[in-house]
């Protein structure tokens, strides 16, 4: 028998996206494997395997709730952290949100350099042409048009 339980992910300030919730597996013997896209739930961790040649498993037939990780069935969408399982939001913490907030170009509020297009600065300084700058994007860093 198969288990699921659910994560909830916090955003952190300045970013104002909504609580974002992921639905976990304990896989058993009797789960399966088939590969991506070839099942219409698709890849059962969210990820976008396109083009790979790796096998996404599947929850058996027999799937149960796993109330020891969330004692309340369900979730209470007005207040996630009740079931605890609170998580930041990786893509919140790495930058990524702030990142799509700016469109995706942004001037540096450390190096004042725009054209950046990672989550991180990688023009030199302006003082140590030697070293790069690596300022990772954030609230004070601005939009480049």
């Amino acid at each position: 028998m198969c288990t699921y339980y659910y994560l909830h992910y916090h955003h952190m300030a300045p970013c104002t996206r909504e609580v974002e919730y992921a639905l976990h597996y304990y896989f058993c013997p009797n789960s399966t494997t088939e590969a991506p896209g070839s099942s219409p739930l698709g890849p059962v961790d969210g990820s976008n395997m396109e083009g790979t040649d790796q096998l996404v498993q599947l929850p058996c037939d027999d799937l149960t709730y796993a109330p020891e990780y969330n004692p309340i069935e369900g979730i209470d969408y007005n207040n996630p952290c009740a079931t605890g399982g609170c998580l930041l939001s990786q893509q919140c913490s790495s930058g990524g949100c702030r990142l799509e907030d700016l469109g995706g170009r942004w001037v540096c509020c450390k190096c004042e350099r725009g054209g950046n297009s990672f989550r991180w600065c990688v023009h030199p300084m302006k003082r140590i042409p030697d070293t790069l700058c690596y300022h990772v994007v954030c609230h004070n860093c601005r939009a480049d048009m």
